[in-house]
């Protein structure tokens, strides 16, 4: 078992970073080995809409994102983790994310699986008090993410108000992520 991790923020020891500890911890064994991709450590290339991803299960773009392509083939789980700046995810991960148009394109090209083949799972923070929507376009761009990687989205959790609240300290949002953590499959025994 693989679990991905795509973290987003730019605060490596933030409320972001606390959250995804939690969920990992949370996850134990089920999370298998586990690696993370920071965002902001990544040298990805925006998408040019070459539409090369079109015809070639490929980008034509030749960086890092190479990598985690193949990161992303290998894993069984995807995990996102990211604060969230004016309702959607920060600009290095949404370029990243944008290169996963590969992904997409398998409908035009005919090879994306039929079935979900991967858990995925998000986890959001923000920094202002809640308030109605607050997540709602960093949510939509996780969900299209865990569609166009066949994987099935097992939940995205949020959290508000990290400017004077802390995750750690937070006994509810410990069992929204052990909730989250249960719909995982366990790894099979050993015989």
């Amino acid at each position: 078992m693989k679990t991905l991790v795509l973290f987003g923020s730019a605060r490596k020891h933030g409320e972001t970073s606390a959250m995804l500890d939690l969920f990992l911890e949370a996850m134990g064994s089920k999370a298998g080995d586990v690696e993370i991709i920071d965002c902001y450590t990544t040298d990805v290339n925006p998408c040019t809409d070459c539409r090369y991803c079109w015809e070639h299960r490929a980008c034509s773009i030749q960086d890092t994102m190479q990598e985690i392509y193949r990161k992303i083939d290998a894993a069984d789980n995807i995990v996102i983790a990211a604060p969230v700046y004016f309702y959607s995810i920060p600009g290095k991960m949404k370029i990243l994310i944008d290169r996963l148009q590969i992904y997409w394109a398998g409908t035009l090209r005919g090879d994306k699986p039929k079935i979900n083949i991967k858990k995925g799972a998000g986890l959001l923070t923000g920094g202002a008090p809640s308030f109605p929507n607050q997540f709602i376009g960093a949510e939509l761009v996780l969900k299209g993410v865990f569609t166009a990687l066949s994987a099935e989205n097992l939940g995205i959790i949020t959290f508000p108000d990290t400017d004077k609240k802390r995750v750690n300290e937070n006994e509810a949002l410990k069992e929204s992520i052990k909730t989250l953590v249960s719909c995982f499959p366990s790894l099979p025994s050993a015989v």
